[in-house]
């Protein structure tokens, strides 16, 4: 099973804010708690999509834009 990219990309942020929350001053560390809170809240968004787009897909081409379509002529 893989991750996304964009799933991997907030899991670090997520991480970046959990190891900030030592320096930062007493005051202001909830806004680090809240913002790994919101980014693994959207890491795991992507994944569960993720996740679903792969059992829907059926190794049909997926569309990739108005080159993908048939020609009218």
């Amino acid at each position: 099973m893989r991750i996304s990219r964009r799933a991997l990309f907030f899991l670090a942020v997520a991480l970046v804010f959990v190891l900030m929350v030592p320096p930062t001053p007493p005051e202001f560390r909830w806004l680090n708690l809240v913002m790994a809170g919101l980014a693994l809240f959207w890491a795991a968004l992507l994944a569960i999509e993720d996740l679903s787009n792969r059992r829907r897909d059926l190794g049909l081409p997926r569309y990739g834009g108005p080159s993908d379509l048939p020609s009218a002529d």
